[in-house]
């Protein structure tokens, strides 16, 4: 190439004709150059078998730059090292338009190897890496628009990576290691990446790389004892009020559904008991709890039977009247014949003579007994329409009776076990029978029993037959029951009870149908 397209060419920022013409001064003296144009900065490589003057050197291609007043180019960088080496000796970064050369910035000092390592050494080692660095890294993030800021902290470098929308990770991370890898760091053995957004506090993304033999390892961050800013930042993206709605939770709008007021009472109540329990005694406990077993029962059972004439103060009087009035009668009856001797044939050794007892003593008087509030409440004022809800509130009354005959089995289990004749064990097996299962039954023998009142509603001209085949059916159920309670005998008549009340349900409007076929028939 003549001169005058060499000068031609350096004038209009070509690297290769710049590197020629600095070359054909610097090579005398042992210094070759090669120059590399990226995005308005020109990077000048110097090689040299011994370090250049960085003074020097740094003012003569500044000078030769100004002289040829390229106007594409706002910046150059100048790094040197020495031949057959890849470790960096200096490296210096000029801006052409705001240069002094009164003030320049000659820090680093230049490395001898002819010359002793003095204290400073390390330190211009790590101050050189920092720059080369830092200059390569704004030369290849400048195009994606990214910001560049570099700390160094307890020989870690730090490097937060900016930008309007948060960094990808995956391509910072690409460019820096495409970047450094090349490169000796053996000063920083460390090397921290963040990622974050423009405005924000905390990085979205943090990486970690370790230094090894001419390459970036990368870290796993969760092996690290310090917090991870990603997870520190996504958590930041909730707002108190999405993830606490405290205003909602405490609008009377959500106190107003029905399902959040059993929640809330199916949930404190016993805790509320236990508020009691240092100054209460065993009977009113029990008691309470009673009724919080059979509350459960109660909800079951409305939602299977869905009564048509649901009423709470029906509700409560069949269940109170049970357990304070119906209870008491019960007890009196049984001291008075034939039901004397039907409550002592429950004691003889002979099976025969025990379900005998059980079904006409037991379980007649208690099915009655059960059977009295819904008689006397609905079916005699002659507000009883239909089978479901007649069912519903005989299995309340049945309920109430299961909550009276609960506190008076908790003494007698209390009894036995401060006797020893019953383990721990055992007395938490037996409570949880009587206040959790045995509830259910009392409701499913005294629902049947309400089931043909709501029958004999219907069809009045056969009122007592139909009222007696729903005793007759309840008593034997029960009696049986309390004949074979402690065998598989007594676990499957359980079982039958309930599959006989779920199927007198589902049959209950063909029934009704036949019912009322029946008293047209009649009154015909």
């Amino acid at each position: 190439m003549m001169q005058s397209n060499v000068l031609e060419h350096a004038r209009q920022g070509d690297p290769q004709a710049i590197a020629l013409l600095m070359n054909r001064s610097l090579k005398p003296q042992g210094i070759s150059v090669e120059a590399v144009l990226e995005e308005h900065c020109l990077l000048f490589e110097v090689n040299s078998e011994k370090v250049p003057d960085q003074e020097a050197l740094v003012k003569f291609i500044h000078k030769g730059m100004n002289n040829l007043r390229v106007k594409s180019i706002q910046k150059i960088i100048i790094s040197a090292q020495l031949v057959n080496q890849n470790s960096i000796a200096w490296i210096q970064e000029l801006d052409l338009e705001k240069v002094d050369f009164g003030e320049l910035d000659v820090k680093n000092s230049q490395l001898n190897t002819s010359q002793p390592k003095n204290n400073n050494f390390e330190q211009d080692k790590v101050a050189n890496d920092i720059q080369l660095i830092k200059t390569r890294l704004n030369t290849a993030f400048h195009q994606h628009n990214f910001h560049l800021n570099i700390n160094l902290k307890n020989n870690c470098l730090q490097i937060l990576i900016e930008s309007v929308s948060v960094p990808k990770q995956s391509l910072v991370t690409a460019i820096i290691r495409k970047e450094l890898s090349p490169l000796e760091l053996q000063s920083l053995p460390l090397i921290k990446v963040y990622g974050r957004e423009i405005g924000e506090d905390l990085p979205a993304w943090f990486q970690e790389f370790e230094i090894g033999e001419q390459k970036l390892v990368a870290v796993n961050a969760s092996n690290k004892q310090n917090a991870n800013p990603e997870f520190l930042s996504v958590l930041r993206t909730f707002k108190f009020a999405s993830v606490v709605p405290y205003k909602d939770a405490l609008s009377r709008e959500l106190y107003s559904s029905n399902k959040v007021k059993l929640l809330l009472f199916f949930g404190l109540f016993p805790l509320a008991v236990s508020l009691l329990a240092y100054t209460s005694n065993l009977g009113a406990i029990v008691f309470i709890l009673g009724i919080y077993y059979s509350s459960i029962w109660a909800v079951v059972l409305y939602n299977l039977l869905k009564p048509a004439a649901f009423s709470w103060s029906n509700t409560i009087k069949c269940a109170l009247f049970t357990a304070f009035i119906g209870i008491p009668i019960l007890l009196l009856a049984q001291g008075i014949p034939p039901f004397t001797y039907l409550y002592a044939a429950i004691r003889q050794e002979g099976i025969l003579l025990k379900m005998i007892g059980f079904i006409l003593g037991v379980g007649v008087l208690e099915e009655s007994c059960k059977a009295l509030p819904v008689y006397l409440f609905l079916l005699r004022p002659g507000k009883l329409k239909d089978p479901l809800t007649s069912a519903f509130y005989g299995a309340i009354s049945g309920l109430g009776f299961a909550i009276a005959e609960g506190v008076s089995y908790s003494y007698k289990y209390a009894n036995s076990l401060a006797a020893g004749d019953t383990d721990l064990g055992l007395y938490v097996l037996l409570n949880t029978i009587r206040f959790v299962s045995l509830p259910l039954y009392h409701a499913i023998w005294a629902g049947i029993v309400g089931y043909f009142m709501g029958l004999a509603a219907i069809n009045p001209s056969r009122r007592g037959s139909i009222i007696l085949i729903g005793l007759s059916v309840s008593a034997i159920l029960h009696g049986c029951y309390n004949t074979f309670s402690n065998g598989l005998i007594g676990f499957a008549i359980l079982a039958f009870s309930i599959l006989l009340f779920v199927t007198y349900l589902n049959r209950s409007q063909q029934i009704v149908d036949e019912m009322q076929k029946a008293e047209f028939s009649y009154k015909k």
